[in-house]
């Protein structure tokens, strides 16, 4: 192997694991992103439950959209973990 395959084998090798990192990277961020995305149903549930013990009603549907928000989002983190 002649010097300039070596050097083609150790650039392709480096280009490979830079995208992996990059990769890597980029999937850490989205998982961050959307973590900060519960917390923010978290917080809304939070003041829903505060208006509802203060003796509003009918807020039931609302707690229960966002319940199922978080769960989404929460199988789109579990997806980018597993990927």
């Amino acid at each position: 192997m002649g010097i300039l395959d070596k050097a083609v084998a150790a650039t392709k090798k480096v280009t490979d694991a830079a995208q992996e990192g990059f990769a890597e990277a980029k999937d850490k961020g989205q998982t961050l992103v959307l973590k900060r995305k519960i917390n923010g149903y978290a917080e809304e549930i939070g003041h829903i439950i505060a208006r509802q013990k203060g003796g509003e009603a009918g807020l039931d549907a609302e707690v229960d959209r966002l319940v199922s928000e978080m769960r989404a989002v929460e199988a789109e983190i579990k997806a980018l973990d597993e990927a």
